[in-house]
C-alpha cells in the first residue's frame, strides 16, 4: 500500500552568527518603531525639564512688567521674552540634548549599570559576540543596549535590545 505524503511549504530563514545567539539567549530585538518613540519622549521630557525653571522665570518677569500698566513696557518685555525662551530652546536641542554611541565598556566604567543589562552582556560575550559589537546609545539617563553586526559601521544591522 502506498501513502500519499503531503508537502508542506516551510520558508527557511538563514540566521546571521549574532541573531542565532540572540534567538539562543532568548534576548528580544526591540521593535525600532517603538525605539524610535521613546528616544522622540525622552528627548521632549529632557527639553522640558532643562526649560521649566526658565520659563516659569520669564513669566514671572512678564508678568512682574505687566503689573505696571506700561502697555508699551510690557510689549517689549514679552517680545524679548518669546525671543529669549526661543534661542535658549534651541541652544539647548542642539548641543544638550543629542543621543550619544558609547561602547559598553567605556560606557560600564563611567555610569552605573543594572544587573540585568549586565548579565545580558556578559551572556553575549560568553556566546562569541565581540565586546566591540556591543554598545550603548545614551540621553543622560535613557540608555539603550543594542549590539551591532558586521565590522563597517555604514553597512552594519543594528539590533536593540534593552531600554532601562
Amino acid at each position: 500500500m502506498i501513502t500519499a505524503v503531503k508537502s508542506v511549504d516551510t520558508n527557511i530563514v538563514c540566521l546571521t552568527d549574532l541573531q542565532r545567539v540572540l534567538w539562543q539567549l532568548g534576548l528580544p530585538i526591540l521593535d525600532g518603531k517603538a525605539v524610535s518613540s521613546h528616544k522622540r519622549r525622552a528627548k521632549l521630557l529632557m527639553l522640558w525639564r532643562t526649560l521649566r525653571w526658565p520659563l516659569l522665570g520669564m513669566t514671572a518677569l512678564m508678568a512682574f512688567e505687566c503689573l505696571g500698566r506700561d502697555a508699551h513696557r510690557a510689549g517689549i518685555v514679552g517680545g524679548a521674552v518669546v525671543v529669549l525662551a526661543a534661542l535658549f530652546g534651541w541652544l539647548a536641542n542642539a548641543h544638550d540634548l543629542q543621543w550619544a554611541v558609547m561602547d559598553y565598556g567605556t560606557y560600564r566604567s563611567t555610569a552605573a549599570v543594572p544587573a540585568h543589562v549586565q548579565a545580558a552582556a556578559q551572556a553575549l560575550v560568553q556566546r562569541g559576540v565581540a565586546e566591540s559589537q556591543i554598545g550603548v546609545e545614551f540621553l543622560k539617563d535613557d540608555p539603550i543596549l543594542f549590539v551591532e553586526e558586521g565590522d563597517q559601521i555604514s553597512a552594519s544591522e543594528r539590533y536593540d535590545l534593552i531600554v532601562w
